[in-house]
């Protein structure tokens, strides 16, 4: 639902049409912004509420609501959201600490271990195009990123964009190749040796 503008303040020229006003013409443009603010906040909460109820004014048979009540229902519902803003801020906050804890005890564990489990799968997208999807490894280690793409260039596949990403504890290399009929077997191959050589 569009919302009107606000009315300009009532001391402004366009308010004033060019004069000066006199003390009526003031008063009444200082009713008129004050009903087109009430209008307005009543369109606020009521969209933030429940968008599909309309405001009591129509409602067939409800009392008209008065600005004292209108006022009340505005601050209930700023407190509402407010409330409700801290309790998804600390679910917030509760979930990424969580999170990162778990990651510290996956890293930990695999450390402990030896190194991650390195999957590798292969999308083949047509025309000889394959996306190699390489997950796990350390974060941090650029080295392997670097190792995989010259397994692939070393296998005969042409290597048309590669990226680097992390997600949470686990590396996760993107490699777009072109590889002849055929050899995508073998360019896989290379590129597990080449990962587990480098462990």
């Amino acid at each position: 639902m569009e919302m009107p503008p606000p009315p300009p303040p009532f001391g402004s020229p366009a308010a004033a049409g060019g004069g000066k006003p006199d003390r009526k013409t003031v008063e009444r443009n200082r009713r008129n912004q004050m009903n087109a603010l009430y209008s307005r906040l009543d369109l606020l909460v009521r969209s933030g509420s429940s968008p599909s109820s309309a405001p009591p004014e129509v409602q067939r048979g409800a009392p008209v609501m008065t600005r004292p009540d209108r006022l009340e229902e505005a601050a209930a519902y700023i407190r509402q959201t407010t409330e409700r803003v801290e309790r998804l801020k600390e679910r917030k906050r509760e979930l990424t600490a969580a999170r990162a804890s778990s990651s510290q005890q996956g890293s930990g564990s695999s450390s402990a271990a030896g190194p991650a489990a390195v999957e590798v799968e292969v999308q083949h997208l047509g025309s000889g195009l394959h996306a190699i999807l390489v997950t796990g490894g350390r974060p941090s280690d650029g080295a392997s990123f670097h190792r995989a793409v010259r397994a692939v260039e070393e296998a005969g596949g042409e290597v048309q964009n590669a990226h680097f990403s992390v997600v949470g504890a686990r590396a996760i290399y993107t490699i777009h190749t072109l590889v002849a009929e055929g050899g995508i077997e073998r360019v896989e191959q290379r590129l597990k040796a080449a990962l587990r050589g480098g462990a």
